[in-house]
């Protein structure tokens, strides 16, 4: 009786552990450089080569957003309306897309297209900088 007991107690952690794991996503973007000189963004220069995210799907909420191995999760937020299930848009906090010239100056936004896992990093009227996930 205490075995069989055991044995369902060890089950139950092993499946809760697996369901738990599956809400929580971890996404690693490398940067994909321009070839041209042309095409290259401002933006490039001062992009990060790793971004990281940490995401839970089930409360679609932001766990982590790593810079370059360094935690940035103080200064982004996602964006209110990301409830979709197609992307992921993180945004600087205190800034929104609008023509405001603080906004326009400050506002950094990385989106993460869950189906192709392409994404990129962009400011307003600025080319943007393209990711490559996993």
């Amino acid at each position: 009786m205490r075995v069989s007991v055991s044995f369902i107690f060890v089950l139950f952690l092993l499946i809760s552990n697996y369901c738990f794991s599956q809400q929580i996503k971890n996404f690693h973007c490398d940067i994909n450089l321009s070839t041209s000189i042309k095409n290259i963004s401002p933006l490039e220069m001062s992009a990060p080569p790793v971004i990281k995210i940490i995401y839970n799907s089930k409360t679609n909420n932001l766990i982590d957003y790593i810079w370059n191995e360094k935690s940035v999760i103080k200064d982004f937020e996602l964006i209110s309306n990301n409830f979709s299930s197609e992307f992921i848009e993180i945004g600087r906090k205190g800034y929104k897309k609008t023509l405001s010239d603080k906004d326009i100056r400050n506002g950094l936004y990385f989106k993460l297209n869950l189906k192709n896992f392409k994404a990129n990093l962009k400011k307003q009227f600025m080319r943007p900088v393209n990711y490559t996930c996993l």
